[in-house]
């Protein structure tokens, strides 16, 4: 597995833990509403605010396309949080959102390429999922699409916003049944990681507030 992680989004101060949490739920409705579907087809299988796949979708197409390469056939996934994205809105407001979500997707839509399949299976989080690839060919698509670090840029005018997402890149164990089993391995490593992050932010602030209290004067 090869883990990479970034706090914060370069346009502006990250959230702290609590905020975060609270803005997830408002965040998924608002990102709902942004974008149109890209694709009529199959529209159970759809995310209706970005038009790539659901969870459920995506692995039922992964799977499919595994039936169709047949056995043995290497599987590899990448899953990316976006977590800054309702920062996005928050500080620029709904219309500009609405263009860095598309420019999003269009972007992770490159990561996949010809014959890579991308869902959004999370609030903020995306997974790009490649039958008949290894991990080291995921990753350098994820390179190849998002650049070294893995980033989204957009051209806001008077200011550049810039998403540096946090991700995972696995591959599937020969012979395991199903993407979703390490899509759900993936999914905690992620969740992991962030709480990692989250702790150690705390202790940077605690320690900030500690050194910055006034010494107490001596008579």
């Amino acid at each position: 597995m090869i883990p990479a992680f970034e706090a914060t989004a370069a346009f502006a101060p990250s959230l702290m833990p609590a905020e975060r949490e609270q803005a997830l739920p408002l965040a998924s409705r608002w990102l709902r509403r942004l974008l149109r579907p890209q694709s009529a087809a199959a529209p159970d299988a759809m995310d209706r605010s970005t038009g790539l796949f659901n969870r459920a979708g995506l692995f039922a197409a992964a799977k499919d396309e595994q039936r169709r390469r047949g056995a043995g056939v290497p599987v590899s996934a990448i899953v990316l949080e976006f977590s800054d994205l309702p920062e996005v809105r928050d500080i620029y407001g709904a219309a500009i959102a609405r263009k860095v979500v598309d420019r999003l997707v269009r972007r992770l839509r490159s990561v996949a390429g010809a014959q890579g399949l991308v869902g959004r299976t999370g609030p903020m989080q995306f997974t790009v999922v490649f039958v008949g690839a290894g991990e080291g060919k995921a990753l350098k698509q994820l390179q190849r699409g998002l650049g070294q670090p893995a980033r989204v840029e957009f051209d806001a005018g008077d200011s550049e916003i810039v998403l540096v997402p946090e991700f995972v890149v696995d591959e599937m164990e020969p012979g395991a049944p199903s993407l979703r089993g390490l899509y759900g391995d993936m999914a905690r490593e992620l969740a992991r990681m962030q709480m990692d992050e989250r702790r150690r932010l705390n202790y940077l602030t605690s320690e900030r507030e500690r050194h910055s209290r006034p010494m107490a004067i001596r008579h």
